[in-house]
Protein backbone atom coordinates (compact mmCIF):
# COMPACT_ATOMS: atom_id res chain seq x y z
CA UNK A 1 0.00 0.00 0.00
CA UNK A 2 0.74 3.74 -0.21
CA UNK A 3 0.49 5.95 2.50
CA UNK A 4 -0.29 9.03 1.57
CA UNK A 5 -1.14 11.19 5.30
CA UNK A 6 -0.27 9.94 8.14
CA UNK A 7 -1.04 12.10 11.86
CA UNK A 8 -1.84 11.31 15.09
CA UNK A 9 -2.97 13.44 17.78
CA UNK A 10 -2.64 11.22 21.53
CA UNK A 11 -4.49 14.01 23.39
CA UNK A 12 -7.53 13.75 21.69
CA UNK A 13 -7.17 10.16 20.67
CA UNK A 14 -7.70 11.11 16.70
CA UNK A 15 -6.06 8.86 14.58
CA UNK A 16 -5.98 10.08 10.42
CA UNK A 17 -4.48 7.25 7.71
CA UNK A 18 -5.21 7.36 4.25
CA UNK A 19 -3.69 4.86 2.14
CA UNK A 20 -4.45 3.59 -1.69
CA UNK A 21 -4.04 0.09 -2.74
CA UNK A 22 -0.88 -0.95 -4.45
CA UNK A 23 -1.24 -1.78 -7.88
CA UNK A 24 0.86 -4.76 -7.75
CA UNK A 25 -2.00 -5.97 -5.19
CA UNK A 26 -2.67 -9.78 -5.72
CA UNK A 27 -6.79 -8.72 -6.28
CA UNK A 28 -8.36 -6.39 -8.56
CA UNK A 29 -8.80 -2.94 -6.71
CA UNK A 30 -12.56 -3.22 -5.41
CA UNK A 31 -14.84 0.24 -5.90
CA UNK A 32 -14.72 0.93 -2.64
CA UNK A 33 -13.65 3.68 -0.28
CA UNK A 34 -13.98 3.14 3.29
CA UNK A 35 -13.29 5.18 6.12
CA UNK A 36 -13.13 4.27 9.69
CA UNK A 37 -14.38 6.30 12.58
CA UNK A 38 -12.19 5.03 16.06
CA UNK A 39 -14.21 4.66 19.07
CA UNK A 40 -12.11 6.67 21.82
CA UNK A 41 -12.58 3.40 23.96
CA UNK A 42 -10.18 1.04 21.72
CA UNK A 43 -6.95 0.03 22.37
CA UNK A 44 -3.90 1.86 20.89
CA UNK A 45 -2.78 -1.39 18.42
CA UNK A 46 -6.03 -1.84 16.78
CA UNK A 47 -5.97 1.06 14.56
CA UNK A 48 -2.60 -0.24 13.58
CA UNK A 49 -3.41 -3.61 13.15
CA UNK A 50 -6.50 -2.82 11.45
CA UNK A 51 -4.87 -0.89 8.77
CA UNK A 52 -2.56 -3.97 7.91
CA UNK A 53 -5.62 -6.07 7.57
CA UNK A 54 -7.73 -3.50 5.77
CA UNK A 55 -4.59 -2.74 3.27
CA UNK A 56 -4.79 -6.47 2.12
CA UNK A 57 -8.68 -6.15 0.70
CA UNK A 58 -8.13 -4.28 -2.77
CA UNK A 59 -10.05 -1.95 -1.39
CA UNK A 60 -9.59 1.61 -3.44
CA UNK A 61 -9.03 3.41 -0.51
CA UNK A 62 -8.78 3.81 3.37
CA UNK A 63 -9.06 6.47 5.91
CA UNK A 64 -9.23 5.83 9.13
CA UNK A 65 -10.33 9.12 12.25
CA UNK A 66 -11.47 9.85 15.20
CA UNK A 67 -15.09 8.98 15.87
CA UNK A 68 -17.93 11.49 15.87
CA UNK A 69 -21.43 12.34 17.75
CA UNK A 70 -23.37 11.00 14.71
CA UNK A 71 -21.25 8.45 12.95
CA UNK A 72 -23.15 5.34 12.35
CA UNK A 73 -22.01 2.47 9.63
CA UNK A 74 -23.49 3.48 5.97
CA UNK A 75 -23.11 2.73 2.65
CA UNK A 76 -23.10 5.34 0.31
CA UNK A 77 -23.24 5.11 -3.57
CA UNK A 78 -21.60 6.71 -5.42
CA UNK A 79 -21.45 7.34 -9.33
CA UNK A 80 -17.88 8.09 -11.29
CA UNK A 81 -18.39 8.19 -14.94
CA UNK A 82 -20.18 5.52 -15.78
CA UNK A 83 -19.26 3.12 -13.20
CA UNK A 84 -20.72 2.84 -9.21
CA UNK A 85 -18.08 3.40 -6.64
CA UNK A 86 -19.11 2.88 -2.97
CA UNK A 87 -18.48 5.09 0.19
CA UNK A 88 -18.20 3.24 3.03
CA UNK A 89 -18.11 4.25 6.84
CA UNK A 90 -17.17 1.94 9.62
CA UNK A 91 -16.93 2.20 13.31
CA UNK A 92 -13.65 0.46 14.88
CA UNK A 93 -15.19 -0.17 18.52
CA UNK A 94 -14.16 0.37 22.21
CA UNK A 95 -13.86 -3.60 21.64
CA UNK A 96 -11.62 -3.45 18.64
CA UNK A 97 -14.31 -4.92 16.54
CA UNK A 98 -15.08 -3.36 12.75
CA UNK A 99 -18.74 -2.38 12.70
CA UNK A 100 -19.84 -2.53 9.09
CA UNK A 101 -23.56 -2.01 8.23
CA UNK A 102 -25.43 -4.98 9.57
CA UNK A 103 -21.95 -6.58 10.26
CA UNK A 104 -19.22 -6.73 12.89
CA UNK A 105 -15.52 -8.37 12.30
CA UNK A 106 -13.07 -9.14 14.76
CA UNK A 107 -9.07 -9.43 13.26
CA UNK A 108 -9.26 -12.85 13.41
CA UNK A 109 -12.26 -12.61 10.11
CA UNK A 110 -10.54 -12.05 7.61
CA UNK A 111 -11.78 -14.08 5.24
CA UNK A 112 -15.37 -13.25 6.24
CA UNK A 113 -14.25 -9.51 6.26
CA UNK A 114 -13.18 -10.23 2.33
CA UNK A 115 -16.08 -11.93 1.50
CA UNK A 116 -18.38 -8.82 2.52
CA UNK A 117 -16.32 -6.30 0.75
CA UNK A 118 -16.16 -8.35 -2.44
CA UNK A 119 -20.26 -9.01 -2.22
CA UNK A 120 -20.68 -5.81 -1.22
CA UNK A 121 -21.03 -3.59 -4.70
CA UNK A 122 -23.47 -6.57 -6.07
CA UNK A 123 -25.89 -6.65 -2.64
CA UNK A 124 -25.62 -2.90 -2.48
CA UNK A 125 -26.88 -2.07 -6.17
CA UNK A 126 -29.33 -5.21 -5.66
CA UNK A 127 -30.59 -3.08 -2.28
CA UNK A 128 -30.80 -0.08 -3.69
CA UNK A 129 -32.46 -0.87 -7.15
CA UNK A 130 -36.40 -0.62 -6.98
CA UNK A 131 -37.71 -4.06 -6.65
CA UNK A 132 -40.56 -5.33 -7.88
CA UNK A 133 -42.66 -8.49 -8.70
CA UNK A 134 -40.06 -12.06 -8.27
CA UNK A 135 -37.68 -9.25 -6.17
CA UNK A 136 -36.33 -7.96 -9.85
CA UNK A 137 -35.84 -4.45 -11.04
CA UNK A 138 -38.49 -2.77 -14.04
CA UNK A 139 -36.03 -3.44 -16.41
CA UNK A 140 -35.63 -7.35 -15.64
CA UNK A 141 -39.24 -7.82 -15.43
CA UNK A 142 -39.62 -6.02 -19.18
CA UNK A 143 -36.70 -8.14 -20.68
CA UNK A 144 -38.04 -11.23 -19.10
CA UNK A 145 -41.39 -10.53 -20.49
CA UNK A 146 -40.26 -10.25 -24.21
CA UNK A 147 -37.96 -13.72 -24.25
CA UNK A 148 -41.19 -15.06 -22.78
CA UNK A 149 -43.11 -13.86 -25.12
CA UNK A 150 -41.45 -16.08 -28.50
CA UNK A 151 -44.40 -17.96 -29.35
CA UNK A 152 -43.70 -22.26 -29.44
CA UNK A 153 -43.29 -22.95 -32.49
CA UNK A 154 -43.92 -26.61 -31.85
CA UNK A 155 -46.24 -29.43 -30.53
CA UNK A 156 -46.24 -30.24 -27.19
CA UNK A 157 -49.04 -32.69 -26.56
CA UNK A 158 -48.19 -35.90 -25.59
CA UNK A 159 -44.18 -34.43 -24.95
CA UNK A 160 -42.24 -35.03 -22.28
CA UNK A 161 -41.70 -31.83 -19.69
CA UNK A 162 -37.98 -32.52 -20.32
CA UNK A 163 -38.43 -32.27 -24.19
CA UNK A 164 -40.61 -29.49 -24.05
CA UNK A 165 -38.06 -27.45 -22.16
CA UNK A 166 -34.76 -28.76 -23.71
CA UNK A 167 -36.46 -27.43 -27.20
CA UNK A 168 -37.50 -23.88 -25.47
CA UNK A 169 -34.31 -23.60 -23.92
CA UNK A 170 -32.79 -23.14 -27.06
CA UNK A 171 -34.57 -20.38 -27.82
CA UNK A 172 -34.12 -18.08 -24.54
CA UNK A 173 -31.45 -16.11 -23.73
CA UNK A 174 -32.05 -16.51 -19.77
CA UNK A 175 -31.37 -20.33 -18.39
CA UNK A 176 -33.53 -22.38 -16.63
CA UNK A 177 -32.66 -24.49 -13.77
CA UNK A 178 -34.26 -27.40 -12.63
CA UNK A 179 -34.67 -28.01 -8.87
CA UNK A 180 -33.50 -32.13 -7.79
CA UNK A 181 -37.38 -33.13 -6.30
CA UNK A 182 -38.72 -31.84 -10.42
CA UNK A 183 -36.72 -34.23 -12.35
CA UNK A 184 -38.96 -37.45 -11.89
CA UNK A 185 -42.24 -34.92 -12.62
CA UNK A 186 -40.61 -33.96 -15.87
CA UNK A 187 -40.79 -37.06 -17.41
CA UNK A 188 -44.65 -37.13 -17.58
CA UNK A 189 -46.31 -36.01 -20.80
CA UNK A 190 -47.96 -32.65 -21.20
CA UNK A 191 -51.88 -32.97 -22.15
CA UNK A 192 -52.30 -29.51 -23.53
CA UNK A 193 -51.26 -28.52 -26.97
CA UNK A 194 -49.26 -25.40 -26.67
CA UNK A 195 -48.20 -24.63 -30.08
CA UNK A 196 -48.50 -20.42 -30.99
CA UNK A 197 -48.70 -19.81 -27.52
CA UNK A 198 -46.25 -17.90 -25.99
CA UNK A 199 -43.33 -19.30 -23.90
CA UNK A 200 -44.13 -17.94 -20.66
CA UNK A 201 -47.85 -18.74 -20.56
CA UNK A 202 -47.02 -22.16 -22.09
CA UNK A 203 -44.30 -23.17 -19.56
CA UNK A 204 -46.79 -21.90 -16.68
CA UNK A 205 -49.38 -24.50 -18.14
CA UNK A 206 -47.49 -27.40 -18.76
CA UNK A 207 -45.28 -27.00 -15.68
CA UNK A 208 -48.31 -26.88 -13.41
CA UNK A 209 -50.15 -30.34 -15.18
CA UNK A 210 -46.74 -31.62 -13.28
CA UNK A 211 -46.91 -29.71 -9.86
CA UNK A 212 -44.49 -27.63 -10.96
CA UNK A 213 -44.15 -23.84 -11.58
CA UNK A 214 -41.23 -21.50 -13.40
CA UNK A 215 -39.69 -19.00 -10.70
CA UNK A 216 -37.98 -16.19 -11.82
CA UNK A 217 -35.05 -15.26 -9.87
CA UNK A 218 -31.61 -13.75 -9.46
CA UNK A 219 -29.30 -14.74 -6.58
CA UNK A 220 -26.95 -12.25 -5.59
CA UNK A 221 -24.09 -11.73 -7.21
CA UNK A 222 -25.24 -14.01 -9.64
CA UNK A 223 -27.11 -13.56 -13.51
CA UNK A 224 -31.21 -13.76 -13.57
CA UNK A 225 -32.59 -17.13 -14.16
CA UNK A 226 -35.67 -19.48 -14.79
CA UNK A 227 -36.19 -21.69 -11.62
CA UNK A 228 -38.39 -24.86 -12.52
CA UNK A 229 -39.51 -26.13 -8.43
CA UNK A 230 -42.23 -27.64 -7.12
CA UNK A 231 -45.51 -25.59 -6.37
CA UNK A 232 -45.62 -23.75 -3.27
CA UNK A 233 -49.04 -21.45 -2.83
CA UNK A 234 -46.57 -19.19 -0.75
CA UNK A 235 -44.17 -18.51 -3.39
CA UNK A 236 -44.82 -16.23 -6.36
CA UNK A 237 -44.55 -17.91 -9.59
CA UNK A 238 -44.86 -17.04 -13.53
CA UNK A 239 -48.57 -16.55 -14.25
CA UNK A 240 -51.25 -18.63 -16.63
CA UNK A 241 -51.26 -15.66 -18.36
CA UNK A 242 -53.06 -12.48 -17.79
CA UNK A 243 -55.75 -10.48 -17.27
CA UNK A 244 -56.94 -8.58 -20.78
CA UNK A 245 -55.98 -4.50 -20.34
CA UNK A 246 -59.43 -3.84 -22.58
CA UNK A 247 -62.72 -5.40 -22.30
CA UNK A 248 -62.90 -9.16 -22.77
CA UNK A 249 -65.98 -8.28 -25.32
CA UNK A 250 -63.24 -5.91 -27.62
CA UNK A 251 -60.57 -9.06 -27.31
CA UNK A 252 -62.58 -11.93 -27.97
CA UNK A 253 -65.99 -10.52 -29.88
CA UNK A 254 -66.85 -13.71 -30.74
CA UNK A 255 -67.49 -14.61 -27.41
CA UNK A 256 -70.86 -12.64 -27.42
CA UNK A 257 -72.42 -13.63 -30.70
CA UNK A 258 -75.61 -15.59 -30.28
CA UNK A 259 -76.28 -19.63 -31.01
CA UNK A 260 -78.62 -21.25 -30.35
CA UNK A 261 -77.46 -24.15 -28.59
CA UNK A 262 -78.56 -27.93 -26.77
CA UNK A 263 -76.98 -30.76 -25.02
CA UNK A 264 -77.54 -34.54 -24.49
CA UNK A 265 -76.01 -37.67 -24.32
CA UNK A 266 -72.77 -35.77 -24.38
CA UNK A 267 -69.40 -34.77 -22.14
CA UNK A 268 -67.84 -31.84 -21.37
CA UNK A 269 -64.88 -32.67 -23.63
CA UNK A 270 -66.85 -33.39 -26.45
CA UNK A 271 -68.72 -30.23 -25.65
CA UNK A 272 -65.78 -28.50 -25.90
CA UNK A 273 -64.41 -30.25 -29.22
CA UNK A 274 -67.77 -28.99 -30.82
CA UNK A 275 -67.81 -25.21 -29.35
CA UNK A 276 -63.74 -24.54 -30.26
CA UNK A 277 -64.01 -23.68 -34.38
CA UNK A 278 -66.81 -20.51 -32.70
CA UNK A 279 -64.73 -19.69 -30.27
CA UNK A 280 -61.75 -19.10 -31.99
CA UNK A 281 -59.13 -18.94 -29.28
CA UNK A 282 -56.90 -22.13 -28.24
CA UNK A 283 -58.85 -23.87 -24.80
CA UNK A 284 -56.94 -25.32 -22.25
CA UNK A 285 -57.42 -27.41 -19.42
CA UNK A 286 -55.95 -26.95 -15.77
CA UNK A 287 -55.16 -30.58 -15.95
CA UNK A 288 -53.83 -30.27 -12.60
CA UNK A 289 -56.68 -28.82 -10.65
CA UNK A 290 -58.72 -31.38 -13.13
CA UNK A 291 -56.08 -34.16 -11.14
CA UNK A 292 -56.90 -32.62 -7.73
CA UNK A 293 -60.63 -32.52 -7.71
CA UNK A 294 -60.56 -35.72 -9.41
CA UNK A 295 -62.59 -33.97 -12.73
CA UNK A 296 -62.88 -36.05 -15.56
CA UNK A 297 -64.10 -34.34 -18.37
CA UNK A 298 -64.51 -36.78 -20.54
CA UNK A 299 -66.68 -38.51 -18.28
CA UNK A 300 -68.96 -35.59 -16.74
CA UNK A 301 -72.08 -35.80 -18.83
CA UNK A 302 -73.82 -32.18 -20.12
CA UNK A 303 -76.95 -31.34 -20.55
CA UNK A 304 -78.57 -27.96 -21.61
CA UNK A 305 -81.91 -27.48 -22.97
CA UNK A 306 -82.37 -25.81 -26.44
CA UNK A 307 -82.11 -22.26 -26.56
CA UNK A 308 -80.73 -19.18 -27.28
CA UNK A 309 -77.62 -18.08 -25.61
CA UNK A 310 -74.45 -16.11 -25.90
CA UNK A 311 -71.27 -18.36 -26.47
CA UNK A 312 -69.51 -17.16 -23.62
CA UNK A 313 -72.87 -17.46 -21.50
CA UNK A 314 -73.22 -21.12 -23.13
CA UNK A 315 -69.80 -22.20 -22.40
CA UNK A 316 -69.51 -21.03 -18.42
CA UNK A 317 -72.81 -23.09 -18.13
CA UNK A 318 -71.65 -25.97 -18.98
CA UNK A 319 -68.28 -25.48 -17.56
CA UNK A 320 -70.58 -24.92 -14.15
CA UNK A 321 -72.01 -28.98 -14.62
CA UNK A 322 -68.32 -30.08 -14.39
CA UNK A 323 -67.58 -27.89 -11.37
CA UNK A 324 -65.51 -25.86 -13.33
CA UNK A 325 -64.89 -22.65 -14.10
CA UNK A 326 -63.84 -20.39 -17.74
CA UNK A 327 -61.49 -17.10 -17.63
CA UNK A 328 -60.75 -15.25 -20.82
CA UNK A 329 -57.07 -14.60 -20.50
CA UNK A 330 -54.02 -13.19 -22.75
CA UNK A 331 -50.67 -14.63 -23.07
CA UNK A 332 -47.55 -12.34 -23.27
CA UNK A 333 -47.80 -11.74 -27.32
CA UNK A 334 -51.06 -10.53 -25.92
CA UNK A 335 -53.06 -13.59 -28.18
CA UNK A 336 -56.29 -14.66 -26.20
CA UNK A 337 -56.95 -18.18 -24.79
CA UNK A 338 -59.52 -19.43 -22.51
CA UNK A 339 -58.37 -21.24 -19.15
CA UNK A 340 -61.02 -23.71 -17.56
CA UNK A 341 -60.17 -24.42 -13.92
CA UNK A 342 -61.54 -24.39 -10.63
CA UNK A 343 -60.67 -21.27 -8.77
CA UNK A 344 -59.61 -21.16 -5.11
CA UNK A 345 -56.48 -20.53 -3.25
CA UNK A 346 -54.65 -22.67 -5.29
CA UNK A 347 -56.01 -20.99 -8.67
CA UNK A 348 -56.69 -17.55 -8.74
CA UNK A 349 -58.24 -15.31 -11.18
CA UNK A 350 -55.88 -13.77 -13.54
CA UNK A 351 -53.66 -10.68 -12.61
CA UNK A 352 -52.22 -7.80 -14.81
Amino acid sequence: MTIKTISRFFGKSVLCIIFMSSTSAVRATLPIELEVAIDSGSSLTAPQEWTGILGKMGLARVRLRGIRASDEPVITPLQVGTSTHFQVLAILSSRDELILPEHRFRTQDRRKLQTYFEQLPAEALHRDSPRGRFDLTEKQVRYLFTELSQPVSFSTKDETGSTVLRRLEETLSVPIVRSPQSTILLTEPWANELRGVSTGTALAIGLRQQGLVLRPEQQRGETLRLTVEIYDRERDAWPVGWKPERSVRLVAPQMFKQITLEARDITFSEVLSQLQPRLKVPVLLDHWILTQRKIAPEQVPIKMARRKTYLKGALDRLASQARLATELRVDEQGEPFIWITQFGKDSPQATK
